[in-house]
């Protein structure tokens, strides 16, 4: 742009001496410039930034856009002019817009631009919308409220309906469960049954379990107008044949009991374990497995094995036996296994007591035991030369006391074991372990096993596959379906199996939480193990909490 114009002359005569102002603007129709003329009469003072502007109000060009390095130039261009300096500063300028619509079609937002001497935005919003297909959920008062103001920015236009997703259904356990920790009671007072059955029995009629049904979700719409589907919910029902539980005649989704026994949750309902008595195991009795709980009102005699599915109660004492439970087992007096051992091996000896449980033990001391528990193992006294493993935890002594004593053999626990003392005087050899979960690695080398089988086995069914497309005339009486079938079956089944690893894989991540409790004192001869890390214990130190913190063991 020029520093300033002639605006002509007349026969060596300047015009605008004698028909303008000393400053005038105009603007021209055509391309909406803004001229302002500056003629530097006698007596003239150059106009500054707020004169030129109150003279723009005033010849009502108040609106129009200014380009303020036009501006400043013009200015300049006045305060040194000897003639006539015509210069465009400005110009009218049209209402623009701009559209944004979300990528999911739910939301549509309007930049509005105002007109600054020009035309508004008029219809041309609407149209647009019209252009991109919006067409439902238009916020037509926002939009309307916009457009008369003139300017908006980044405005909620256009609002679609989400999807409601719905509800899965799920199943409420009805039976109220026991706890299942030690009372806490005096040490020299009467230990009382049933403080360690933790027993919970139902009988027929009462109920187990409610099923709430899925919720559907509903549908949406996007702004568009097109349907947003909601995610479908899978139904639940009850599992078949549930042991001892059956769906109430008046309502499918109630499970109640149909026999009297023990309740346990599993996959899908409920099952009810009945319950039966015996004085002793013995002789007299011979071996017993067993799918239920059983209560023994008397002992556990040496060399005899105890096979349930249920829970275990002993009234009495446990000799050197086995008992496998796929509960609890819980015993009012001690077990006392056989201190025998072959020479020169730690080992305890074959003949001695064992018990292996999916649930929790529970007994008033331990000597010469192997136990493992797929839950917890609690000890009222103390545990002498035993082989202890828990998924979850051991505790030694009674809640809130710190008389419980470990003294020699291993114990192993995935997330806590508690003492009030771990060891003895003498030093005994005694091995703590947290942070590692046997039954889980277990679990997950089991579940890889079958993954393999199912692969060999699919193998199989595609080279059966593989033959009928060769062989076409072999595929008679729907064999092909079938075989194709059983292939996207076994596909499942897999993919079922690996995602059921990845679970168990994530659980095994103990470590970080592990800890082990000493409430008194820490002998010499103790060794404590984190994960893989190790700590001999090499003098007597008193009680506190170790866990694992950047790969050392500490004590907090």
């Amino acid at each position: 742009m020029p520093d300033h114009i002639n605006c002509g002359t007349v026969e060596g005569i300047k015009l605008d001496e004698f028909l303008l102002p000393s400053l005038s603007l105009t603007t021209d129709e055509k391309s909406g410039k803004l001229r302002a003329q500056f003629n530097p009469i006698d007596g003239a003072i150059a106009p500054d930034r707020a004169t030129l502007v109150q003279t723009m109000q005033d010849q009502g060009f108040g609106a129009i856009y200014l380009e303020e390095k036009a501006l400043t130039s013009f200015i300049d261009a006045c305060h040194e002019a000897r003639e006539l300096v015509c210069m465009d500063i400005g110009e009218r300028r049209d209402a623009t817009f701009s559209l944004e619509l979300s990528k999911d079609l739910m939301s549509a937002w309007l930049t509005l631009h105002p007109a600054q001497g020009g035309k508004p935005i008029g219809a041309a919003v609407n149209g647009a919308l019209r252009e991109q297909g919006v067409v439902h959920g238009i916020l037509h008062k926002e939009l309307d409220a916009a457009l008369a103001d003139g300017f908006c920015d980044h405005l909620l236009i256009a609002q679609g309906e989400p999807e409601q997703q719905g509800m899965p259904g799920r199943f409420d356990t009805l039976f109220l469960l026991h706890d299942q920790t030690t009372s806490k009671i005096d040490e020299l007072a009467i230990i009382k049954f049933r403080d360690l059955s933790h027993l919970l029995l139902v009988h027929p009629g009462d109920q187990l379990m409610l099923r709430i049904p899925p919720v559907p979700g509903k549908n949406g719409v996007d702004i568009k107008g097109q349907i947003v589907l909601a995610k479908p919910m899978p139904e639940m029902p009850f599992a078949d044949n549930l042991q001892g539980a059956a769906t109430d005649p008046g309502n499918p989704n109630l499970l109640v009991a149909s026999n009297p026994g023990q309740p346990m949750t599993v996959k899908g309902g409920v099952i009810v374990n009945p319950v039966i008595a015996v004085q002793d195991v013995d002789l007299s009795t011979g071996n017993i497995t067993f799918e239920g709980t059983i209560h023994i009102a008397g002992d556990v005699k040496a060399g005899m094995c105890l096979n349930v599915t249920g829970d275990v109660i002993v009234k009495g004492m446990v000799e050197a036996a086995e008992i496998i439970a796929g509960g609890n087992v819980a015993v009012k007096g001690g077990i006392i296994g056989r201190a025998e051992k072959k020479q020169g091996s730690q080992a305890l000896a074959e003949t001695t007591a064992k018990i292996r449980c999916s649930g929790s033990v529970q007994a008033l001391f331990m000597e010469n035991v192997h136990v493992e528990a797929g839950n917890a193992i609690h000890i009222d006294l103390n545990a002498h030369q035993c082989e202890l493993i828990a998924r979850n935890e051991i505790v030694v002594g009674k809640a809130g006391s710190k008389t419980g004593q470990i003294i020699g053999g291993r114990a192993q626990a995935g997330m806590l074991i508690e003492a009030g003392t771990l060891g003895s005087v003498a030093a005994m050899k005694t091995r703590i372990q947290v942070g590692v979960d046997p039954y889980l690695e277990e679990q997950i080398n089991k579940q890889r096993t079958v993954i393999q089988r199912k692969i060999a086995e699919l193998d199989q069914v595609l080279k059966l596959i593989v033959f009928f497309d060769h062989n076409p005339q072999k595929n008679v009486g729907g064999i092909g379906k079938k075989v194709e079938e059983k292939r996207v079956q076994q596909l499942a089944e897999i993919d079922a199996l690996s995602a059921e690893i990845n679970v168990l894989e994530d659980q095994l991540k103990l470590v970080d939480n592990a800890s082990i409790k000493v409430g008194k004192t820490l002998h010499d001869g103790v060794e404590i193990q984190i994960g893989k890390q190790i700590w001999q214990v090499v003098e007597d130190t008193g009680g506190g909490t170790y866990k694992l913190q950047e790969s050392q063991i500490i004590i907090v």
